[in-house]
């Protein structure tokens, strides 16, 4: 597990739509990435079912939502979340979120693959 910057140091403004993508490397032999979960919450001890936002991908693309590019059978996967502004302007500007991303393999282990705080600053540009 490593603890990451959730938007590669661009930092996250409110209304933004953009997409995180992350390469997961030496997967165990003959296993594939079945699902992953970005989860952002205001609190670390909160269900995920209170989370600001939670992106559930697999293998099949979801607008608003991504997917598993490349399921790793090579011992190498992509994962992709599309954030949305919806999921953006929920967040508070200056407010420290909690996020990690997490994987299943295809025998059920989950794994986390990064975990750590991020924020988001308030929008300039409002479309009215």
């Amino acid at each position: 597990m490593s603890t990451g910057d959730l938007h590669n140091g661009l930092g996250i403004v409110r209304g933004d739509v953009f997409s995180i993508r992350r390469t997961v490397n030496k997967l165990p032999s003959s296993r594939t990435i079945a699902e992953a979960w970005l989860t952002l919450k205001a609190a670390i001890a909160d269900a995920d079912g209170s989370a600001t936002w939670q992106k559930i991908i697999t293998s099949s693309d979801v607008v608003g939502t991504g997917m598993i590019e490349d399921t790793g059978a090579d011992g190498s996967g992509v994962l992709r979340f599309d954030v949305t502004a919806a999921n953006t302007t929920a967040m508070t500007a200056g407010v420290a979120y909690f996020y990690d991303i997490q994987i299943r393999l295809d025998n059920n282990t989950i794994l986390t693959l990064e975990s750590g705080t991020t924020s988001a600053t308030a929008q300039v540009t409002i479309d009215s």
